[in-house]
This record gives C-alpha cells, sequence and structure tokens, in this order.
C-alpha cells in the first residue's frame, strides 16, 4: 500500500518520541511504501541517516513546520514542543492535499506525537485515517504531590487542566470519531476513545514501544549473565521528571538502607527534577549510594542494564516507557507503579507494581521488596528471565506488523 505517516518526531538518534516515530516507520516501511510527514528539526539528522543507509528506499520524506532552539530549561523546551506540534499540525493539511492529489494514498497513519490532545485534521483527507497508538489519559494522582518540587506540581496541574478541556475540544473530539481505527496504549486512554466514539467498534490496545529482532537479541544475551554477587544495583533511565516517582524509590531506599542493605542506584539521564533529587538525596543520607550519571547511549547503556539487578522508576505516570521494556528485555527485575503501561507490561512473574494508594504505604512496599530480594538474589534470574521472555514474545516489530497490517486490510476493504 501506499501510506501517508504523520510523525512529527521520528529520529533514530534520539529517544521517546523519536524512537516512537523512527521505530514506526522502520517496521511500516517493510511491508508498505511510505511517505513521512515529520519536523523540519529532523532535517538534518534525518539526511545523516539516510547517508549512513538507514533509511529504507520506500520511505520518502517530507519535512514540515518552523523551528527554533530548544529554550536551555528542559522544563520550558517541554511547553515548547507541544507548542511545536499544534503549528505542524495546522500546517500539514494542505501539503498532505498536494502529496495525496499527485500519489493516491490508500490511507493515513498518525504515529507521533502518540497523545490524544492534539488533533490531527488528516482525517479531512477522505480516505481512512488510522490513530495511533495513543495515550495520555494517566493522571498524576493528587495525594502524591508532596513528592514534587515547585515547578513539577505546577506543571502537573496544567497537565490536569489540559486534559479536562481537550475533552471538549470539538477538533480532538471529531478526530476520535473520523478515524478509521484507534490504537491506545493503556486502559484510561482507551475508556476515554470509547466514549467520544460512542461505542468500542475501531479502538484497540497496541503499545509504541515494539523492539527489533536485533535489539531484542542484543539485550536478550545479558539476562542470563547476571552477576548477584556485591551489592544490589540499580538503575533508573529516561528524563528525569517528577512524576517519574524517583523521590519515592530514595525514600524507600533510605529506609533499605537502615536494615543493612548495601546498594547502587544509578540515574541515568538528566531531567528538569535532578536539582530537587539532588537535595533529597542529600537529606535522606543518600550521597554514597546514588549516583546522578550523563545520558547513557548505546553499548553504555546496554552494559549498564546488563548489570543492573532492578529497574527502579515507580512512575506515577507513563504511557509507554521504552527504558522499562528495555530494561526487561536485558534480565532486570522491575519495581513500578501500577497504572498506565507499566501496568500492563509489568506481571507478578517478572516484577513488582504496586497501587498508588498512599505516599507511606508505597514507600514501604517497594523498601521491603528491596530487602526480600537483597536476601534472595535467586529473585533476580527468576523474574528477570521471566521478563525477558514476556518482552521478547509480546512487544515485538513482528507482532506490531501484524497487527497494523490487519488494521489496514480492514479498514481499506470497508
Amino acid at each position: 500500500m501506499k501510506v501517508l505517516v504523520s510523525a512529527l518526531s521520528c529520529n533514530p538518534y534520539l529517544g521517546s518520541e523519536n524512537y516512537f516515530g523512527w521505530a514506526a516507520v522502520t517496521a511500516l516501511a517493510r511491508d508498505h511504501e511510505l511517505w513521512v510527514l515529520t519536523s523540519e528539526r529532523n532535517r538534518d539528522d534525518l539526511g545523516r541517516a539516510a547517508a549512513e543507509g538507514l533509511v529504507p528506499a520506500n520511505v520518502h520524506l517530507v519535512f514540515a513546520g518552523k523551528v527554533r532552539p530548544w529554550h536551555p530549561n528542559r522544563m520550558r523546551a517541554r511547553l515548547q514542543g507541544w507548542r511545536q506540534y499544534q503549528y505542524f499540525s495546522r500546517a500539514i493539511l494542505p501539503l498532505a492535499r498536494q502529496l495525496h492529489a499527485e500519489q493516491k494514498f490508500d490511507l493515513i497513519h498518525h504515529v507521533t506525537l502518540a497523545t490524544w490532545r492534539v488533533a490531527s485534521p488528516l482525517w479531512q483527507l477522505g480516505i481512512p485515517f488510522i490513530f495511533g497508538p495513543i495515550g495520555g489519559c494517566e493522571q498524576f494522582p493528587v495525594r502524591f504531590f508532596s513528592i514534587l518540587s515547585a515547578s513539577a506540581a505546577a506543571f502537573e496541574l496544567a497537565r490536569m487542566a489540559s486534559n479536562v478541556s481537550s475533552r471538549f475540544s470539538p477538533g480532538v473530539r471529531r478526530c476520535l470519531r473520523e478515524a478509521a481505527h484507534v490504537f491506545v496504549a493503556n486502559l484510561e486512554t482507551e475508556q476515554l476513545v470509547r466514549a467520544v466514539r460512542g461505542s468500542g467498534n475501531g479502538v484497540s490496545r497496541l503499545m509504541s514501544n515494539f523492539h527489533s529482532d536485533e535489539k531484542i537479541r542484543s539485550l536478550c544475551r545479558f539476562a542470563a549473565e547476571k552477576n548477584l554477587n556485591g551489592p544490589l544495583r540499580l538503575f533508573a533511565a529516561g528524563n528525569m521528571e517528577g512524576r517519574k516517582g524517583v523521590a519515592l524509590a530514595l525514600e524507600a531506599l533510605a529506609r533499605a538502607k537502615a536494615t543493612g542493605v548495601k546498594f547502587h542506584y544509578r540515574l541515568g539521564a538528566g531531567g528538569p527534577e535532578v536539582a530537587h533529587l539532588k537535595k533529597l538525596t542529600s537529606r535522606l543520607g543518600l550521597t554514597a549510594e546514588v549516583e546522578f550519571a550523563e545520558n547513557l547511549r548505546g553499548e553504555d547503556y546496554q552494559r549498564e542494564l546488563g548489570a543492573t539487578h532492578i529497574y527502579l522508576l515507580p512512575s506515577l505516570r507513563d504511557s509507554a516507557p521504552v527504558t522499562l521494556t528495555e530494561a526487561m528485555l536485558a534480565g532486570c527485575v522491575t519495581i513500578v507503579a501500577a497504572g498506565g503501561g507499566p501496568e500492563i507490561m509489568v506481571t507478578a512473574d517478572c516484577g513488582y507494581k504496586f497501587p498508588t494508594t498512599s505516599r507511606r504505604q508505597m514507600v514501604n512496599q517497594i523498601a521491603e521488596t528491596i530487602i526480600a530480594i537483597d536476601r534472595n538474589r535467586n529473585l533476580i534470574l527468576e523474574k528477570g528471565r521471566a521478563a525477558s521472555q514476556r518482552i521478547a514474545a509480546g512487544f515485538s516489530e513482528e507482532n506490531y506488523r501484524a497487527t497494523v497490517n490487519a488494521v489496514y486490510q480492514s479498514v481499506t476493504r470497508a
């Protein structure tokens, strides 16, 4: 098929949304000819990727929108990114109409940004429009606001207000209703989409954080090579925002330390909440055990996962965390909050997930789990191997392609 793909974020050298966009494009290109609408910001990196032979020959890149340098403040930059997405969404409809007049696309697929809150105008082209996978309905629990810095709390309040207002946006509601099919990443978003559409027809679950066979093989090799000796090695990655729950992890580790547990907790990325977390680390007496590292990439990142026993990131609001599935592939035992994407990914046989009932209860449960794992290191091998097998089997590129292609065939026949 000829498919027009909307992927504002699509970059092989970056993570998060850019990873989602690039992974979707390279997977879909194995079965279809693609024209990819993406941000002008990606032009240089995608030019480099093409020179390195990473861009498939049947992928045609079309750049749209205007960009400005990112603001040095990471929270301000994130808000800037949302504004860029809104401008991009407004700009691509005439461009898409021109391309469709020339190419006669079979359908349109929006893959990034993976949120329901900003409508895509591309359903208006009069051919089947696929939306997603999308997420974004996960809510930060109000009773946990005390763990946030002032800026993080302000951001969560603004996001909550946006979630409410977006539900009543005519553009958002029309986009969700007119889509031939909507892929949703989690239960919270599925409930909203079903309510807006009036039924579950044309709605199904699919997560955007799938992995290629090569990546699965590369990370799975670590699941059988864990060195269980020495202090517990804990790790977390991704943009360090308040919602990631690292403050809860630090409080739990302080309690585990008081019982004699020896550990090293490495935070392998920067972010807007780092300054707040460093102060908390000092106040809890964990400066010798907690390391704030620079962003780890490539082989350095994979080796860190290979040496890790526990992936500790009890994120209180997350949709489809790539770093979690990567850690599971590498045989790490995971400790997460029950909700959003982690609720789906982590099962009792491969990790631990705790309800967000109260700050005290969650901290106690995490601390008790860390103590139990330290006393029975065989849990690391048992649950780590189960985690690796779960992600390799259920979050592969092959599964993603099969699911998407079935929907493509269904909507084009209709």
